[in-house]
């Protein structure tokens, strides 16, 4: 059994695709996808911080000024009146437990604050961060909502537990655990790997 969390399945997406960036070059080779798995430490790139900052502006209001008030409004305005940040999801797919934090949860709503330099619809369709949706049904979480910032303007995605296509998903989720089962003598990282035991001591939803 494994247990992962959606970050890693989303890197996972682009080493499977082959993505590329704009030059034309891998966005995530084997040694990254490896380096990921086993938690290398990598610095913090100025735009990841950039959207750390932008989330505490939000939910706490710490710096705020440091970006439009436009931006802030707007992106706040999308937000139900009360809420809770930080809360722990996690379900299960075959061998595979997908575990996380969502950024806000309120009413019937799961929210993931993101931010992005260029931004095109339907960005977050095939994001493994959807599995949440799954994992917060029984708080009565029906959506989960994207609400993406490009800094300049804000916009919003919503998925829908009643009618979210999963099926891309699982299928790049049993692409990793096979991945995972070929390559397990290069991690290092353990925790991914779950015994029979360590399974009686976890909440599954």
């Amino acid at each position: 059994m494994f247990r992962v969390y959606p970050t890693l399945l989303n890197t996972f997406s682009l080493y499977l695709n082959e993505t590329k960036d704009s030059q034309g070059n891998l966005l995530v080779d084997l040694g990254e996808m490896l380096d990921r798995i086993n938690r290398v430490p990598k610095p913090t790139t100025e735009a990841q911080q950039r959207g750390i900052n932008f989330e505490k502006a939000i939910t706490t209001g710490e710096n705020e000024e440091a970006f439009s008030e436009y931006v802030v409004e707007k992106t706040r305005a999308f937000l139900p009146p009360k809420y809770k940040t930080q809360v722990y999801a996690e379900t299960r797919y075959k061998e595979c437990i997908i575990y996380g934090y969502v950024d806000i949860v309120g009413g019937s709503r799961a929210i993931d604050l993101k931010s992005t330099r260029y931004y095109e619809p339907n960005k977050f369709l095939n994001n493994h961060q959807n599995l949440y949706l799954l994992g917060l049904q029984n708080y009565g979480i029906k959506t989960l909502d994207y609400i993406i910032t490009d800094f300049t303007e804000v916009y919003q995605e919503t998925y829908s537990l009643a009618n979210y296509n999963f099926s891309p998903l699982y299928q790049e989720i049993d692409s990793f655990m096979e991945f995972l089962r070929q390559n397990r003598k290069k991690i290092r990282d353990k925790k991914i790997f779950v015994t029979q035991t360590d399974t009686t001591q976890l909440n599954l939803f």
